[in-house]
């Protein structure tokens, strides 16, 4: 008995646990900016008995803690905060979008579905929006930086991304080594911007500040940015050597590889002009003399800096394939001193194609009139060779230089400064690097993107059908067109009545009759970003005697002419017809005969006699 109690209970458990219930799964809190949208991660779910009454006709709507009603997905332009649903109710997704917040829209909300034969107001579980007019300080992991010399470093720079259409932009201090960005998502499905910073230690570190910028673009194509940094901790060796990690190389082209050193304060003065840069493979091959460097070893080139500085900086020429491998740096000198820098091995990857060149940002999402900028990047190992950056078409300002990594490789840069228009949006910005080998031949690789530009509706316009002049009261079409990104949500018709603006219609195409009355009209078309007008337009409406021109008085009297003429003729005819058929006697075989002549008997129907027998 009491395992039938037990698992009629764990029965009853289960089915309370897989029924549907009303709920709805919302973040506790958003943090959002002023002059900035947020998109609200939502999910509901209702008891099972109301779920087929999820359908097409159904409408999220969004209440404030006062219970009233902010945001309406059946019209979301006209609600007090504008905005865009953006799941589909029907699979219980009410994910929506709140355009241009403001600090008074900071308070309690609420999530009601309604539909044709369902509604429910979600009040058990309420989101708190706080709207702030400085954004939020992006986060450094870790925060602090306290490591050896040669240590592999991570760092971690997160900002939350409320507006999902203007997430924000993260940028470091300097390009250490490699940076690596995405768009994350937090548990309660609200995202978040990361970027990661990757480098490995050294004393050119020490002291340094890094640190990460968080641009927040808002809706007006006005920004805002907010910082936050760490100093590195980077304890010292005595004897070091500072050489960047890998470095990619165009076949046939040089490579100049930063490097500098340190030895024991022992040998400090053995570093003097007798000393000589000899640089090994990773077998213990010398592939370059500096004393003899046009003909020792596996590769020819030339040492650019200068020992006794502690500057091993050597430039290798027509590097190729086979010569990918890692390289060590070794120290010899006539006095003795012999030293080979092997835990500091460096790794050159040599490439038949030139690395591609980085966009930043790499995806361009703005309104219209926001001041863009784009910055091109290439490496340049080849110093002599530095690759030439162009860009597809001359939309602004181009700024180009060649800049330094933390790691002393050299990067080619150029920056083009625009104002985003309607014109740039769907076209694609390229941005091609031109690598010139040593032996005179070259190559080109590029990186693009696609501008997404929005913006209001513009060119709007009114067509007519039929053109020209129209009978009164005949049908006419109209039909309202507009260019507009995102694409035009609502057209709407209006009659103008001097100083007055009448509402007419709504909709993409409006039938109407014709009449004197109308008046002068024009339409108006709108989108998320704003909306935009026709010119005043007019029906040319005429009156039959208008379309029959100066000779209608004539046509009317021939029209009464011809009528006149056609009842005359038919009414002699009738008459002949009649006094033909009189004038016709019966003959006698005829048994039977239809009578013409009228009967009192019967006035409906002709009376058949029959003749006597």
């Amino acid at each position: 008995m009491a395992a039938a109690l037990t698992v009629l209970l764990i029965g009853c458990l289960l089915q309370t646990a897989l029924c549907g219930q009303f709920k709805t799964i919302i973040p506790q809190t958003i943090k959002v900016l002023s002059g900035s949208c947020v998109t609200i991660p939502c999910s509901f779910d209702v008891e099972d008995q109301y779920i087929s009454r999820i359908d097409g006709t159904c409408r999220a709507m969004w209440k404030s803690e006062e219970q009233t009603v902010v945001f309406d997905s059946s019209n979301p332009q006209s609600s007090a905060i504008q905005g865009e649903l953006k799941g589909d109710l029907t699979r219980r997704d009410c994910s929506t979008t709140l355009n241009n917040m403001r600090p008074e829209h900071s308070k309690e909300y609420l999530l009601r579905v309604q539909c044709d034969h369902f509604k429910h107001s979600f009040r058990d579980q309420k989101l708190h929006i706080s709207v702030t007019d400085d954004p939020p300080t992006p986060t450094l992991t870790p925060s602090t930086l306290k490591v050896e010399e040669g240590t592999s470093v991570s760092l971690k720079c997160s900002a939350p991304a409320p507006c999902l259409s203007h997430p924000p932009a993260l940028t470091w201090t300097s390009s250490l080594v490699h940076i690596q960005e995405s768009l994350q998502e937090n548990l309660d499905r609200t995202k978040v911007q990361t970027s990661v910073l990757t480098f490995t230690a050294s004393r050119l570190h020490h002291g340094k500040i890094i640190s990460c910028t968080a641009v927040y673009n808002k809706q007006d194509g006005s920004s805002q940015s907010v910082s936050t940094s760490l100093t590195a901790d980077v304890s010292l060796s005595s004897q070091f050597i500072i050489l960047p990690q890998t470095i990619e190389v165009l076949s046939g082209s040089c490579v100049t590889i930063p490097c500098s050193f340190d030895v024991e304060d022992t040998y400090k003065s053995n570093v003097d002009e007798t000393c000589r840069a000899v640089w090994k493979n990773d077998q213990g091959t010398v592939v370059f003399n500096s004393r003899d460097p046009q003909t020792t070893g596996h590769l020819t080139g030339h040492l650019t800096g200068n020992l006794t500085n502690r500057d091993c900086t050597t430039t290798l020429n027509n590097m190729r394939p086979e010569n990918s491998m890692k390289y060590f740096f070794g120290l010899e000198c006539d006095n003795g001193l012999k030293y080979d820098f092997k835990t500091g091995q460096m790794d050159i990857s040599v490439k038949d194609d030139p690395p591609t060149p980085t966009l930043t940002p790499s995806t361009l999402k703005v309104e219209e009139g926001t001041s863009v900028s784009l910055k091109c990047s290439a490496p340049a190992p080849c110093l002599s060779h530095p690759p030439a950056l162009t860009w597809t078409s001359s939309l602004g300002h181009i700024r180009g230089s060649l800049q330094e990594n933390l790691d002393r490789t050299k990067v080619q840069t150029s920056v083009l400064t625009f104002t985003a228009s309607r014109l740039h949006h769907g076209k694609i910005i390229s941005c091609t690097a031109v690598y010139n080998k040593q032996d005179g031949s070259s190559q080109s690789v590029s990186s693009s993107l696609t501008a997404d530009v929005s913006y209001s509706p513009k060119n709007t316009t009114v067509s007519v059908c039929p053109s020209g002049p129209v009978p009164e009261n005949s049908r006419v079409t109209l039909t309202c067109s507009s260019t507009a990104n995102p694409a035009v949500r609502s057209y709407t018709w209006y009659r103008a009545d001097g100083g007055q603006e009448t509402f007419i219609g709504a909709g993409h195409v409006l039938n109407i009759k014709a009449s004197r009355d109308i008046g002068p009209f024009f339409c108006g078309a709108e989108n998320t970003i704003g909306s935009g007008r026709s010119n005043i337009s007019q029906i040319d409406v005429h009156s039959p005697e208008q379309y029959l021109g100066p000779y209608s008085g004539l046509l009317l009297l021939a029209g009464a002419a011809v009528s006149l003429c056609v009842n005359v003729f038919f009414t002699v005819y009738v008459v002949i017809l009649c006094k033909a058929r009189k004038s016709v006697k019966p003959k006698e075989e005829d048994r039977t005969y239809m009578s013409l002549e009228r009967r009192d008997l019967s006035p409906e129907y002709d009376v058949i006699g029959h003749t006597p027998k």
